[in-house]
């Protein structure tokens, strides 16, 4: 079994225009408080993250009601959207696309079919990202933003992606990592 980390380092990856920049605070340290704590700042889609629907929809599920069945299984890796349809046609319903966008007409496609849609991008759907998100969201796709997949094979895999269970939140970072038995 082979795990591959595909989880972006949260502090140095580059950030969403006119997100908050992720920070470290030393608040403690051994030497002179007898522990290490550490404060974070940071937005909620720093680094690799999960979108809440509530992220577009209002009175869409916060990140603490995202159902983490969705962020764990079989996956499929996919370079295109052929490559994409041809894998939910064969019963995948968690697809990542590397080095591919989706368009409007691709997330009504992918719509009810997937329940969870991952990109090495930093969002879906550049100049149409707001009509993306709101119909994947809105219809029950996860969306699994800014994955590190420069080392990853198009193929199957298995998916570990689990957001942090806080109430009231549009998105959560998360460690993400494929599993390929070898």
């Amino acid at each position: 079994m082979r795990i591959i980390d595909i989880t972006k380092e949260l502090l140095s990856c580059p950030v969403y225009e006119g997100d908050p920049i992720p920070r470290k605070r030393r608040v403690s340290d051994v030497e002179s408080g007898g522990y290490m704590l550490t404060e974070l700042t940071l937005g909620s889609h720093s680094g690799t993250h999960v979108d809440a629907p509530c992220h577009f929809i209002e009175g869409g599920e916060d990140i603490s009601q995202v159902k983490i069945e969705k962020c764990i299984g079989k996956c499929a890796v996919c370079t295109g959207i052929t490559s994409a349809e041809v894998h939910i046609n064969r019963g995948f319903d968690r697809i990542i696309l590397k080095d591919t966008d989706v368009t409007a007409d691709d997330a009504r496609r992918f719509a009810g079919r997937i329940s969870l849609l991952g990109t090495d991008g930093m969002s879906f759907g550049g100049e149409d990202a707001k009509t993306v998100h709101e119909i994947l969201l809105g219809s029950g796709v996860v969306l699994l933003e800014n994955l590190e997949l420069i080392e990853v094979s198009e193929g199957e895999y298995y998916l570990v992606a689990l957001p942090l269970k806080i109430s009231g939140i549009d998105g959560s970072p998360v460690r993400a990592v494929l599993i390929k038995d070898e």
